[in-house]
């Protein structure tokens, strides 16, 4: 047998010419953002890249996948492109705001950055029966529009479907928009924003790669679930579950629709009470990711529930002594998880100041837990507005907002006098219920 020695540069460069060869790549450059990161999302999966000094990156990918419509999260921007990962394709963003593509897609690549954001053009703060009369008008253009374009047919065929989810995305927004407008929490449309949903909402199992077309059923279900259950989170859940289940023929989309409520409930309000809804996810969620994420994030809120042990802090206050859980025992621990550049936070301080005064002399304590990174800002902030009881900082080396799973605020926790878990997720101090769930703790 002839051994034939190769040595490790040649290897290396038939590797490197091979991976050239297979994968296509996207390459970018943002003039003013040098050695930052980028991440691009991509059916389903996350891909990743930091910029050199120059703001030059690259991000390659397996030929095997289809071309398809892709999101960057750039440096202060969220562009939408259609990547092809057999082809060389170039994004440049200039200081100027300037937006050029080069390569592979460059012409489907502009249409999605210029002419088609001309048209996404609505104004969500009228009354509405001019907003439905805009919609309709705009929801017409978008089709005409794509029919007039010199881009290759098969991407008209699956934009046209994409631009009908894009534009049931947009409809779905108008309740939100015209809430604050009006600047009230919620705003419950009329029959004819309903009917129009209905109209429009049509499945199409071809459809379920564009994220549009997923994310407007979930709008749908939550808002006809809102409409049915107006600020029940538990039983609007138990609703938009149900509704999946008996009327979503698509089901990878029910796969979806089911996971992403759960997933979204446990998130925002931890796994109390959500028991009777598991044999729905299990018979019905069959994605192995989706299901590994599930058990993840269900195992961690599950380690906050009531009863469980709180997972031991230890925070410095203004003086920058140390403050740990186990020194608060005995006492009843109500806790503000809040920041100085939080509106919400900060509009609930001075109802919890009351909250204060009212329990002064009680076996309870109120413990504000800020997220701030900026020191100076916390103390200011504290000193300006006289914030009462404990006053703690949780910076970004300290575990808190991990072991508590702190993924928004404002958030408020309520712990009983032997360090155990009573709610993880309390009511506001605004909230009416708040005073009385406290004052239930005395009333034996």
């Amino acid at each position: 047998m002839k051994i034939v020695n190769i040595n490790k540069s040649s290897i290396a460069f038939v590797l490197c010419l091979w991976v050239t060869t297979v994968l296509g790549q996207v390459e970018f450059y943002f003039e003013e953002y040098g050695a930052s990161k980028i991440r691009v999302v991509f059916r389903d999966s996350s891909y990743y890249s930091t910029l050199d000094n120059n703001g030059r990156g690259v991000i390659r990918f397996s030929p095997v996948l289809k071309p398809g419509y892709a999101v960057l999260y750039g440096p202060k921007n969220i562009m939408y492109f259609y990547l092809i990962p057999t082809g060389k394709q170039s994004m440049l963003k200039y200081k100027n705001g300037d937006l050029k593509f080069l390569g592979d897609g460059k012409d489907i690549n502009d249409y999605l950055n210029g002419e088609l954001l001309e048209l996404l053009n609505l104004n969500y703060n009228q009354p509405e029966n001019e907003f439905l009369s805009d919609w309709n008008k705009m929801f017409l253009n978008l089709q005409i529009n794509i029919d007039t374009l010199s881009l290759f047919e098969e991407f008209k065929k699956i934009e046209k479907k994409r631009l009908h989810y894009l534009a049931c995305n947009m409809l779905q927004n108008y309740p939100l928009h015209r809430a604050r407008f009006l600047k009230q929490k919620y705003y419950l449309p009329h029959s004819a924003f309903y009917q129009q949903q209905e109209k429009i909402m049509i499945e199409d199992s071809e459809a379920y790669d564009f994220w549009e077309y997923r994310q407007a059923f979930r709008n749908y279900i939550q808002a006809l679930a809102s409409k049915k259950i107006n600020n029940n989170p538990l039983n609007e859940l138990r609703y938009a579950l149900n509704y999946t289940k008996n009327n979503i023929k698509d089901s990878n989309l029910q796969d979806y629709l089911i996971h992403t409520f759960m997933y979204g409930y446990v998130r925002r309000y931890g796994v109390k009470d959500i028991g009777e809804f598991l044999p729905i996810y299990n018979s019905h969620v069959h994605n192995i990711k989706r299901k590994a994420d599930f058990k993840e994030i269900y195992q961690k809120f599950s380690r906050i529930a009531y009863g469980k042990q709180a997972p031991c802090f230890i925070l410095p206050n203004v003086e920058g002594e140390k403050i740990s859980l186990s020194m608060l025992k005995g006492k009843y621990i109500y806790i503000d998880v809040w920041a100085t550049w939080c509106l919400p936070c900060c509009r609930e301080l001075p109802y919890l100041l009351k909250l204060q005064e009212k329990f002064k002399g009680k076996p309870i304590v109120f413990v504000s837990i800020s997220i701030d990174e900026d020191e100076s800002k916390w103390k200011g902030k504290i000193k300006t507005d006289n914030l009462q009881g404990i006053q703690l900082r949780a910076d970004r080396n300290s575990n808190f907002q991990k072991d508590y799973q702190i993924s928004r605020i404002p958030r408020f926790i309520l712990i009983d006098a032997e360090g155990k878990i009573i709610d993880e997720n309390m009511t506001r101090p605004s909230d009416p219920k708040t005073i009385n769930r406290i004052d239930s703790l005395f009333s034996d």
